[in-house]
């Protein structure tokens, strides 16, 4: 097993074909197949499912394109660095929506006038499968951080809240409304991946009930806008409606023995080499104690 296997691999995995792949190689089909085949051997493992006009990676290739991914990325950045004895890799940064709106001027203002910077605004699930993959240095997320092979340290407080538009029928309501009453509401709520949406779904569910998702999308000023137009209710970070609060657009709904804080965290892989400038970022956005 070498490099070039690492790189067919990778290539099979996005296209799906190993004709495909082939092509984009200039390799010949036969050539690609073995290399795939050579790799199933060596690790005694299936990494493809043959399908007539597809493949499907399997389970473990998912793992394996993963560390394949990162160790690809390592060998691009040495060779970069080698090659130029001037050469500076930008630090790389992924972000959350929520926190892409409020908190990337602090990180701008932190890391002004040093080295190059790249951001990446996407959910927490991307930018956890980045970091595993090597393609992100720090993450800077919301919701919950599933592999033990990432750091995880705090940055911010947050607070969600429930909110519904001034033509709603909870908007003249003061006394509070229970989980069952919220269950049969129509729901507008981020998409699958999203911090907000995976810490309030699963405090809903660990209390036995579920959600009535009306629908979903990856806009927060969008699902803001079908709040305010009575298409739904839902659940946001305060910081992203307190406009619209003071507007008298939107209301907070109390929703009984709801109080729900999160953290913003800074978010690293364990074996990442940190830099002299990437350290002092990381140091400089922790949560002082």
């Amino acid at each position: 097993m070498n490099l070039k296997h690492l790189l067919i691999f990778i290539e099979v995995a996005s296209c799906k074909k190993m004709s495909l792949a082939a092509k984009k190689l200039s390799m010949t089909q036969p050539a690609v197949s073995k290399a795939i085949l050579d790799l199933e051997e060596y690790y005694n493992v299936k990494l493809f499912e043959r399908y007539p006009r597809e493949l499907c990676i399997t389970d473990i290739g998912k793992l394996f394109l993963v560390h394949a991914k990162r160790i690809t990325n390592l060998c691009n950045i040495l060779e970069e660095t080698m090659k130029s004895s001037n050469y500076v890799q930008p630090i790389q940064i992924g972000v959350t929506i929520t926190i892409g709106n409020f908190f990337l001027e602090k990180i701008l203002n932190t890391y002004k006038g040093r080295d190059k910077l790249k951001v990446l605004v996407n959910n927490t699930n991307k930018i956890e499968e980045k970091l595993l993959a090597n393609e992100l240095d720090l993450g800077i997320v919301e919701g919950i951080v599933k592999s033990n092979h990432l750091i995880v340290k705090p940055i911010q407080e947050d607070r969600l809240i429930l909110v519904c538009g001034k033509n709603h029928k909870y908007f003249e309501r003061d006394e509070e409304i229970t989980l069952q009453e919220l269950q049969y509401e129509s729901l507008i709520i981020r998409e699958q991946g999203s911090g907000t949406r995976d810490i309030f779904v699963k405090y809903v569910e660990d209390r036995g009930y579920s959600l009535n998702i009306g629908w979903e999308c990856s806009e927060t000023s969008v699902i803001i806008k079908g709040v305010i137009n009575n298409y739904g209710i839902t659940v946001i970070s305060e910081c992203w409606v307190q406009e619209e609060l003071a507007q008298g657009k939107l209301k907070v709904i109390k929703l009984k023995d709801f109080n729900l804080t999160r953290t913003f965290n800074l978010v690293y892989h364990k074996n990442k080499l940190l830099s002299q400038n990437l350290r002092k970022l990381i140091n400089e956005l922790s949560l002082k104690k």
